[in-house]
């Protein structure tokens, strides 16, 4: 809902060393990010928010990719596919109460049967209850070798009216600082970092109605999540 240049001088203006990019299924708006961060100091992590296949469609963010990956794959052949090009792979807002998007304890637990992660969003902004919420710190507490870098996510689609509501602790202050802390799982999750002013209504419908009426024909014809790698 805003331009990639607007959502670096939003991360700016909260104080974020860093910034993740991680728009649904397509790369296209990370050049500009990344152009927009070197101007005004913030530096922007190259990523996609990942939709998979299979009936629940659970969101995987790719971190510090090369290009694209794939949408439609399984989790476990899109976590590869991240891994090939040296990305790391993040399970976005699981547990959540919807028979979408969301990875559900169970399909967690058989998918880290077969391959560790290398995070989880363990605090974000989408749709949960509490009790889903401390489910899932007890789930990470109980597997925390295989679940990777516990995260903290605003999951920004405003810019300066929703970021950095959640964000990441880590040592260090850059991009290279926060991949180091990823992979030795000392980073942390800090809710209510700030409290932006929030969307009004009419844009919260206007952005329900891009994700599920545009967004959703751009993929049925092939426009956005086509492109990219496959693992190998």
């Amino acid at each position: 809902m805003v331009t990639s240049r607007q959502l670096v001088e939003a991360a700016r203006q909260a104080g974020l060393a860093v910034l993740g990019v991680t728009d649904h299924d397509t790369m296209a708006g990370v050049p500009e990010a990344v152009d927009a961060g070197q101007e005004l100091g913030v530096e922007v992590v190259a990523g996609e928010e990942i939709t998979t296949g299979g009936l629940g469609k659970v969101h995987v963010l790719g971190l510090f990719l090369a290009g694209p990956v794939r949408m439609g794959m399984s989790v476990e052949d899109t976590i590869r596919a991240v891994h090939d090009q040296g990305g790391l792979a993040v399970l976005a807002h699981p547990f959540m109460p919807t028979y979408f998007a969301s990875i559900t304890p169970a399909a967690l637990r058989r998918l880290l049967g077969r391959t560790p992660v290398d995070g989880v969003e363990l605090r974000h902004t989408a749709l949960t209850t509490p009790m889903r919420s401390r489910q899932l710190d007890q789930f990470y507490d109980l597997h925390r070798d295989r679940m990777g870098a516990a995260i903290g996510s605003s999951d920004s689609h405003f810019g300066a009216r929703d970021l950095a509501r959640n964000v990441t602790l880590f040592p260090g202050s850059g991009a290279a600082d926060l991949r180091r802390a990823m992979g030795e799982a000392t980073t942390r999750p800090l809710e209510r970092y700030l409290v932006p002013p929030g969307p009004a209504l009419a844009d919260r419908l206007r952005q329900q109605g891009r994700s599920m009426g545009w967004l959703t024909w751009q993929r049925i014809t092939g426009r956005v999540g086509r492109e990219g790698a496959l693992p190998a």
